[in-house]
């Protein structure tokens, strides 16, 4: 059965399609605004024809090189192509402001790489127990997942950690706008329909980071690196991932545990990676200062997720993201069903995929490599040049999502508001975090009190929604508890 799915993975068509789709991926993925979601909406149609291995593996090339293309623009320019690379942008574009994007883009191809192989054979060996054990998790665990990620971006703030607590709430708060998603009731929509949505996401994102930067580079003079004859540093990007193998697996491992949770997916992994990663550095201070583990970490992570996502969609039926309920439409339009039989069914199809999927984690990984030195030149383009690339971006990417320019309305509001929280030290990636979990944190607590009626009990009583609690409770007294260890070791010194 391996060699056979091998075989019929590496036929010269399926080769084809996962060629084109790994392109077209790293093109939507730069895009900002537009990310896998999009890539994957816009090209399911033209997997109608197709055979069912090809239309999968062309959809896996496209969904995975996307992903990765998310780093790209956010390394060079600090604009997230895709949402999953917003933590990404902190130690990214610290990097090629040195004048080292060859080896910050070398990093995050080798990272991307690392970390799709690991969610791809998450998929392959876990993925009948793993679908089975993800129903395990219910509206307690989730609530307490959400309040966990908030907790430990907040903490992450070293130095800023009230500030690190106040843009979770902000971002809490704006998550709230628009239609409760437990009783449908209208909140904060000021009597506009536009409001009753909610604040789109993908429009505060591009402008959070995108125009903010943009003003950022209106005010400064030259390009973001200093001029040089050549880009280099790709293979010693490549050569620093291999130096962290315990970065790489915690982080890959988290990301494909994240994945299998239907609702977190890789908005949510690529943020708590960062986070775990900086909280257990020696080094957290150089955090944000471009440290090679701050872009290795999330995209290890967000990668990991991409193939462990469908696990559950593929187990079960349910899908753990947005693009997984587009794979999910796929195998539905070439007539299959999921279930533990579409794992355990007899014929190559499964195994045909599992290989089309690491095929597609090569094939960018070699397209990054061969690329990375002409992505890189970006950063030597001059200001007055950029700035108005990255308005145009930033406009066109807020507009394409739903054809709505109240959406380019709220990317210019976010845009001035995140330059200035950004000049008085206010961390943006707590807000982003707030607004990523807040529905899912609300939807969740409403469910478990339901289930309780009404009773807190149950967020002590159900052993995982405990455990997380009492991680919670761990982080935040362990800067406490480490001070006082240091000041006794201080004193048996004396």
């Amino acid at each position: 059965m391996i060699l056979s799915s091998l075989a019929a993975a590496l036929a010269p068509a399926n080769l084809l399609y996962l060629l084109a789709g790994s392109v077209l991926g790293i093109l939507i993925g730069a895009a900002p605004g537009l990310g896998p979601v999009f890539g994957l909406a816009i090209l399911l149609s033209m997997t109608f024809s197709m055979p069912v291995e090809g239309a999968l593996i062309f959809l896996s090339a496209v969904y995975a090189a996307s992903v990765y293309g998310g780093s790209i623009t956010a390394i060079l320019l600090n604009t997230p192509g895709t949402p999953g690379s917003v933590a990404t942008c902190f130690d990214g574009f610290a990097l090629s402001k040195r004048g080292e994007a060859g080896r910050a883009l070398g990093i995050s191809t080798m990272a991307s790489f690392i970390g799709g192989v690991v969610g791809v054979l998450a998929l392959a060996a876990l993925g009948p127990l793993l679908a089975q054990a993800s129903l395990l998790i219910g509206p307690s665990e989730f609530f307490m997942l959400a309040v966990a990620g908030l907790a430990l971006v907040a903490l992450a703030s070293k130095g800023n950690t009230v500030k690190g607590i106040i843009m979770s709430g902000l971002g809490l708060m704006i998550s709230f706008v628009g239609r409760s998603v437990v009783t449908g009731e209208r909140r904060f929509v000021f009597g506009t329909i536009y409001l009753e949505d909610g604040i789109q996401f993908v429009p505060m994102v591009i402008g959070l980071f995108a125009l903010a930067q943009a003003m950022v580079l209106a005010n400064q003079s030259g390009a973001i690196a200093p001029l040089k004859k050549s880009v280099s540093g790709v293979l010693t990007g490549c050569m620093d991932v291999l130096k962290n193998p315990i970065t790489v697996i915690r982080s890959s491992v988290l990301g494909a545990v994240i994945g299998i949770v239907p609702g977190l997916g890789i908005n949510a992994a690529n943020f708590i990676a960062y986070v775990v990663e900086k909280n257990s550095a020696k080094d957290a201070d150089t955090f944000g200062q471009g440290n090679v583990k701050g872009i290795i970490a999330p995209e290890c992570a967000n990668n990991a997720v991409t193939s462990a996502a469908l696990i559950p969609a593929f187990g079960l039926g349910v899908p753990g993201s947005s693009t997984a309920a587009l794979f999910l439409s796929a195998l539905m339009i070439q007539g299959l069903q999921p279930g533990y039989a579409f794992f355990t069914s007899g014929n190559d199809l499964f195994p045909t995929i599992v290989w089309g999927m690491l095929f597609a984690q090569a094939s960018f990984l070699v397209l990054g490599l061969l690329g990375a030195r002409y992505f890189a030149k970006i950063t030597q383009v001059p200001n007055s040049i950029l700035v108005p690339f990255i308005l145009s971006l930033s406009v066109v990417g807020s507009f394409a999502l739903r054809g709505q320019m109240m959406d380019v309305v709220v990317m210019i509001i976010a845009g001035v508001a995140g330059y200035y929280l950004q000049k008085n030290g206010y961390p943006l990636a707590c807000l982003i975090l707030g607004l990523i979990l807040g529905n899912l944190a609300e939807d969740n607590f409403c469910r478990a009190m339901r289930i309780s009626r009404n009773s807190l009990s149950i967020f002590f009583t159900r052993p995982v929604s405990l455990i997380l609690i009492l991680i919670i409770a761990f982080s935040f007294a362990w800067p406490q508890i480490k001070k006082h260890l240091s000041k006794a070791k201080a004193q048996k010194v004396q």
